[in-house]
C-alpha cells in the first residue's frame, strides 16, 4: 500500500495516465475524504541539469493555482515532494471529461455547449487575473458533471506571464492539436493561448471531433498553422464564438468580453437546435429547381475536403518534403521541439512563393457505378428540408426521395437494426461565406458527387459494394446557398451530405463504414 505525507494519503487505485503523469484515487485519512493525486513525471526531453528547475517551476505554479478561488477550477488541496517525486493532491471530481462525454453521447447540444463555454471561460479569466496561463486547455481537462459547474483541471503545466526559463529552451509541452499558432512558434505565454485552446475545445464539443487532430504530430502542427476548420453542426452566435477564438492572429482573436456576449446570445437564441439533431422544417411542395447558370468560380474554392482531413491537394510538395525532413529527430513523447520546424515551414512557403509553385493541380474526382445523380435540398429542391443535420455514421429508416424531407430525428436507428441509409457525412463546397455565385451543376457534381464517391470507395467495407450499394449526394439549392440574416447573423448552407443504401432497396443490418 502506497502512502504519502507520513500516511495521511493512502493510494487506492489508478484513475488514468498521460504524458504528464499518473492520476490516482486516494483517501485523505485526516479529513476522511476521497481525493485525486497526480503523480507528475518529468518529460523525457528535458535535460537532466534542468529537471530540478522544471520541478520547482511546476510546484510554484501549482501553488499559484491552489489559490485560485473559482467554482470552475478543480481545487488543489496539497503539494508534496517525496523521494524526488512530485505529487499534487486535488479535489476528486466525479464526472466524465468532455472527451468521455462526447464519446458516449456524440456532439454536445448548442445550449449545453454554450453553458460549458461560459463556465470554462470564467475559470480561465480567474486564472488570467492571477497572472497564470493554463497552457493545457483541452477536452480531457474539462470535467462535465450532469449537474453543477464544469471544472477545468490540470494546472500542472501552468505558467506565469513572466516565466520564460523553460520556454527559452525551445521546448513546448502539451497537446499540439490544442496549441495556438503563436505558441507553436515559441511566442511568450499569453492568455490568448488559452482562448485559442478554448475555441478548439468548443469545436470538439459541438462537432464531435477535433478541429486539428491528424494521424501524426507533424500533420497536426501543419493543420494548426495553416488550416481554417469549418463548422458543420453549429450556427449563429456559437459558430461566431468558435471561429473568433480560433483566429490565427492573436490580435484579432475575440476578447473575453466579446466571448461572453456571444455566449449569452447563444443561450438566449430562439434557435433550439442541437449540434447533432436539429429539427427539420418542411416547406411547401417543391417547385421545379431552377437550372443554375454556369459561372466561372476559382477552382480552389471547390476542392473537395472531407471533414477533419488535411487538404493534401492544396499542400505544396516542396513544403511537405521539407517538413518531413525537419520533423525527424525533433519529436519526443510529450515534448515537441518546434521552432526549427516552424522556421522550415516559413522558409518553404517563401521559397514556393518565389518560384511560383502553388501546387494548384487538382486531381480528377473518382467515379463509381454506385453513384446516383445529385439531389438538391432546400427551398425549391428535390429534398424539401431547409437544411440537413446528420452525424458522421448515423443510420436512418429513410431514403432520399424527391418531394420528401430529409432525415429527421425519429428516423434515426441503431446501425445493427434494419435500416435504409447510413450517413457518409460529407464536406464543404466552399469555405467562402461571402456573396459569391452559386456553382454550376457541373461543379456541384464534381465536388459533391466526387467527394461522396471518394469517401465511398475509400471507407466503405461491403462485399461487391459497387454493385450492391447506391451512393447518394445532396447539395444545397441556389436559395439555400444565398446568404441570409437570421437572429442578426449571416448564414448560408454551403455543405453537401453523403448517404449509402442497398441498390435493391432492401434493408442494411450492419454499418457499412465506421470512423
Amino acid at each position: 500500500m502506497r502512502l504519502l505525507r507520513e500516511g495521511r494519503y493512502t493510494f487506492v487505485s489508478e484513475l488514468g495516465r498521460g504524458g504528464m503523469g499518473v492520476v490516482w484515487l486516494a483517501k485523505d485519512t485526516v479529513l476522511g475524504r476521497d481525493v485525486a493525486i497526480k503523480e507528475l513525471m518529468v518529460p523525457g526531453g528535458i535535460p537532466v541539469d534542468q529537471r530540478a528547475e522544471y520541478q520547482e517551476r511546476v510546484l510554484r505554479e501549482a501553488r499559484i493555482a491552489s489559490r485560485l478561488a473559482n467554482p470552475g477550477i478543480v481545487t488543489i488541496h496539497d503539494l508534496i515532494t517525496e523521494h524526488g517525486q512530485m505529487y499534487i493532491v486535488m479535489e476528486l471530481v466525479k464526472a466524465p471529461s468532455l472527451t468521455e462525454w462526447v464519446e458516449r453521447h456524440g456532439p454536445m447540444p448548442v445550449p449545453r455547449a454554450a453553458k460549458l463555454a461560459e463556465q470554462v471561460l470564467g475559470a480561465l479569466e480567474a486564472a488570467h487575473e492571477a497572472g497564470v496561463v493554463h497552457r493545457d486547455v483541452k477536452p480531457s481537462n474539462v470535467m462535465v458533471p450532469d449537474k453543477g459547474t464544469a471544472k477545468l483541471a490540470d494546472f500542472g503545466i501552468a505558467q506565469s506571464y513572466d516565466d520564460t526559463r523553460i520556454t527559452s529552451t525551445g521546448m513546448i509541452i502539451g497537446s499540439p492539436a490544442y496549441m495556438s499558432p503563436e505558441r507553436l512558434s515559441s511566442g511568450d505565454a499569453s492568455p490568448a493561448w488559452d482562448l485559442w485552446a478554448l475555441g478548439a475545445t468548443l469545436y470538439y464539443a459541438v462537432e464531435g471531433r477535433g478541429a486539428y487532430e491528424r494521424q501524426t504530430t507533424t500533420e497536426t502542427i501543419l493543420a494548426v498553422m495553416t488550416d481554417r476548420p469549418q463548422l458543420r453542426l453549429a450556427q449563429g452566435p456559437m459558430a461566431e464564438l468558435i471561429t473568433g477564438l480560433l483566429d490565427h492572429d492573436p490580435s484579432r482573436r475575440i476578447s473575453p468580453a466579446r466571448a461572453h456576449k456571444l455566449i449569452e446570445q447563444a443561450l438566449q437564441s430562439d434557435n433550439e437546435t442541437t449540434t447533432r439533431f436539429a429539427p427539420v422544417q418542411d416547406v411547401p411542395p417543391p417547385m421545379p429547381a431552377p437550372v443554375p447558370v454556369p459561372v466561372p468560380v476559382p477552382p480552389v474554392q471547390y476542392t473537395y475536403r472531407p471533414p477533419g482531413a488535411v487538404d493534401y491537394g492544396r499542400r505544396r510538395p516542396v513544403l511537405q518534403g521539407v517538413i518531413w525532413l525537419a520533423i525527424l529527430g525533433l519529436l519526443a513523447a510529450g515534448v515537441i521541439f518546434v521552432p526549427r520546424l516552424i522556421a522550415k515551414i516559413a522558409e518553404a512557403s517563401a521559397t514556393d512563393s518565389a518560384t511560383g509553385d502553388t501546387g494548384g493541380a487538382t486531381k480528377a474526382p473518382k467515379t463509381s457505378k454506385a453513384t446516383q445523380p445529385v439531389l438538391t435540398f432546400g427551398p425549391g429542391g428535390d429534398i424539401t428540408s431547409e437544411y440537413l443535420t446528420v452525424g458522421a455514421e448515423d443510420c436512418y429508416k429513410w431514403l432520399p426521395t424527391k418531394g420528401k424531407p430529409g432525415p429527421k430525428t425519429d428516423n434515426e436507428v441503431g446501425c445493427y437494426a434494419p435500416y435504409d441509409t447510413q450517413s457518409l457525412w460529407g464536406g464543404v463546397l466552399t469555405s467562402d461565406q461571402g456573396d459569391i455565385p452559386y456553382p454550376s451543376a457541373e461543379q456541384l457534381t464534381a465536388v459533391g458527387a466526387g467527394g461522396c464517391t471518394e469517401r465511398f470507395l475509400d471507407k466503405v467495407t461491403y462485399p461487391d459494394k459497387e454493385n450492391a450499394l447506391k451512393v447518394w449526394t445532396l447539395v444545397p439549392t441556389a436559395e439555400a446557398w444565398k446568404v441570409k440574416v437570421k437572429n442578426g447573423y449571416r448564414q448560408s448552407t454551403r455543405t453537401y451530405s453523403c448517404f449509402v443504401s442497398k441498390a435493391d432497396g432492401s434493408k442494411l443490418t450492419a454499418p457499412v463504414w465506421e470512423l
